[in-house]
């Protein structure tokens, strides 16, 4: 009895972690900070509220489960409006839709979505342009189109496509992607030289064939050859993202990469919004307070904000200037609220009202979609017709089997 006991407790203690979801933070386009998978969603205010905050608890009608582990929070700037992915271990297709000039939920229907939303809290890019989704979930690279939904979910549903296949390998690889000037780019690929990021073209819909060097200014150090989290720092006038933080596993440091290419010549600098010397290199931020590498991380163009997974909330306040340059003795200090609930899941309630009127205003939406261009557009449009058919969603619910594992077990002693 004790040997199937301890059985039983060993199987238990393996539930734990897949029990356990994720909270997340995000921004609205006033830059008021919100957190969400807690017992409650909050608005916490402008960053020159934090030092005092006073949570404002947001409507609980339609939001989501929280009850993954890989959940992504991204804000649709042009919108004023969250997407959030991998909400729902039971079903990953739902995109869940968060308006924040309304304060309201709805939830996206989705076709085709590949069987995981990839492996890591960085595994999505929403592409600041075409709001279309990028996920690299396995060996390809997943495209949803979100430019018809822009805040509010449509009732006849979004379809995956696969776009192609990265020029690197992902074989043990925890994806880490971040966007800026119009390329995602995945820091931390095995092989790939430290202080560089291998590339995927997002208007013309490739992937570079070889990483990008991002030299560290000052003598700095290079950011590590490994996987952790990713953002981009979005632009106070709304133009593409020109910054990303990574944030590597081993916490070294927090590494803001400024990335920039010209739309219309690329082996041009002209017109950049900072100084050349600025363009594809790296600068220096502490790392985190918070050494959790399944964090959740938001940027807005006047602070980066961490929440951990057990939902302490880490803010950096004019960590970047107006020139893009970082800003010496910025640091990370931690708020005195924490996001309660967090780490636990929770259930949408269907007939719970807000307390807290939403901020922020809605913008009109750029549509245009992710469509390839040039002589790139045959090729890409093929392999996204070939690799469509197998972005079929299969759930893969671990906590289930888990589960059906310890009841035949308790079965077996009783």
């Amino acid at each position: 009895m004790v040997s199937s006991r301890s059985t039983l407790a060993a199987l238990a203690a393996l539930l734990l972690p897949l029990a356990s979801a994720v909270p997340c933070v995000q921004f609205d386009t006033a830059w008021n900070l919100y957190a969400f998978g807690g017992s409650s969603d909050v608005n916490l205010g402008a960053n020159t509220t934090w030092g005092s905050p006073n949570a404002q608890t947001l409507t609980t009608s339609g939001r989501p489960p929280w009850t993954g582990n890989y959940t992504q929070c991204l804000l649709s700037q042009y919108n004023n409006a969250m997407y959030v992915f991998g909400a729902d271990s039971s079903d990953v297709s739902k995109i869940y839709i968060y308006n924040f000039g309304a304060g309201s939920w709805s939830t996206q229907s989705t076709s085709s979505a590949p069987s995981t939303l990839g492996n890591s809290r960085s595994s999505s890019v929403l592409d600041h342009d075409t709001n279309v989704v990028f996920t690299l979930s396995g060996d390809t690279l997943y495209q949803l189109d979100m430019s018809s939904v822009t805040t509010t979910a449509n009732a006849s549903g979004l379809t995956w496509q696969a776009v192609e296949n990265p020029s690197f390998s992902t074989s043990g690889y925890t994806v880490t992607a971040a966007q800026a000037s119009n390329h995602i780019n995945y820091f931390g690929v095995p092989g790939t030289a430290a202080g560089s990021a291998d590339l995927f073209v997002v208007h013309y819909a490739y992937f570079q064939p070889t990483a990008q060097s991002y030299p560290t200014q000052n003598g700095g150090a290079t950011f590590p050859d490994t996987a952790g989290q990713a953002f981009s720092i979005p632009d106070a006038a709304n133009s593409v993202p020109y910054q990303m933080v990574f944030v590597p596993n081993d916490f070294s440091d927090s590494y803001v990469v400024t990335h920039w290419t010209n739309p219309s010549t690329y082996s041009s600098t002209d017109g950049a919004p900072f100084a050349t010397s600025l363009i594809n290199t790296t600068q220096i931020l502490p790392a985190p307070s918070s050494k959790d590498t399944n964090a959740a991380y938001a940027a807005s163009p006047y602070a980066l904000a961490q929440i951990d997974s057990s939902g302490n909330i880490y803010y950096m306040t004019n960590p970047v200037g107006g020139d893009f340059t970082v800003q010496s003795g910025a640091s990370w200090q931690k708020m005195s609220y924490s996001l309660s609930g967090a780490g636990s899941g929770s259930s949408s309630s269907s007939n719970s009202s807000t307390s807290a009127g939403a901020s922020g205003s809605g913008s009109a939406s750029k549509t245009a979609s992710a469509t390839k261009s040039g002589s790139s557009s045959s090729s890409a449009a093929s392999a996204s017709a070939s690799k469509a058919a197998a972005g079929k969603a299969v759930r893969t619910d671990a906590l289930g089997l888990a589960i059906g594992v310890v009841a035949v077990a308790v079965g077996a002693m009783l």
